[in-house]
């Protein structure tokens, strides 16, 4: 559910996303500056995330729920502990094998490490292990669907200085993946990829804080239709009290010791770019 553009990436078009039209003023100067504030030990922010799937305007793959927390370092976020869940999705029997591709699933990434329990990741499992430790990037964000990441300031930045008020603390706008890629890593993205719009609307709270993010990126895959991603992140209890820790050792697995192969999780940008 959780990454539209993963499928067959370099044969997509750009669908253009418009942006409706609203009494503009300038673009907010200090929720950069806000959100550093926040990057404290110990503490971090609640998540929940909402993501819908359109084929022809027609909803398609069932509805997909985030929930969990984020931890915060000095620099930024440095552990999550996220459960993903699919609604909606095709009718299938408890023990049909696709059932565990919509069941819940978990997630706890810290130092650098992602373990996943439930969902896919609880088939085949060794007697006494209960958690998969996944190959592919650490990114304590990785299991949601927003494109837009506001815990990167670099990203934070452009995307609110590309956008215009709506009134009401919210700002809208829309960003090629190729700049949004730039923003993040300094690398643009190549070909019709790069050129896909991301429609996106931010709110911020009186303290310039982000309580809502929400995103939507179309694809053109022809024959197949035009595919489109809504991602609806809310952001709540900045500052509260957070403490990841990875799972006991003797529960985990390493994914490539498993009899059953189970997918890398690469960042949304990566994995955009084939």
């Amino acid at each position: 559910m959780r990454r539209l553009i993963a499928a067959t990436a370099l044969t997509v078009s750009a669908v253009a996303v418009a942006t409706p039209a609203f009494a503009f003023s300038s673009a907010p100067k200090n929720p950069v500056e806000a959100l550093k504030k926040q990057f404290v030990a110990g503490k971090g922010v609640k998540v929940s995330e909402t993501t819908t799937m359109l084929t022809d305007g027609k909803p398609s793959g069932g509805v997909g729920r985030m929930t969990g927390v984020i931890a915060f370092g000095k620099s930024g976020v440095v552990a999550s502990d996220l459960t993903r869940r699919t609604k909606g999705g095709p009718a299938v029997k408890a023990d049909d094998e696709f059932a565990a591709l919509f069941s819940p699933t978990r997630y706890i990434s810290v130092k650098g490490q992602t373990y996943a329990k439930g969902g896919i990741y609880s088939r085949d499992l060794p007697e006494g292990k209960k958690w998969v430790r996944v190959a592919g990037a650490p990114d304590a964000t990785l299991s949601g669907s927003q494109l837009i990441n506001i815990f990167d300031g670099s990203v934070l930045k452009t995307v609110l200085k590309g956008a215009k008020s709506a009134g009401g603390g919210v700002y809208k706008g829309a960003i090629s993946l190729s700049d949004l890629s730039k923003a993040s890593s300094g690398t643009s993205l190549p070909g019709k990829i790069g050129k896909v719009k991301v429609a996106y609307a931010i709110t911020l709270n009186s303290k310039q804080l982000v309580t809502r993010v929400t995103s939507v990126a179309k694809l053109d895959f022809g024959l197949l239709g035009v595919m489109s991603m809504t991602a609806d992140t809310r952001y709540t209890d900045w500052g509260s009290k957070v403490t990841i820790t990875a799972p006991p050792e003797e529960e985990v697995i390493d994914a490539a010791d498993l009899d059953t192969e189970v997918p890398e999780l690469p960042s949304v940008l990566t994995e955009a770019a084939g």
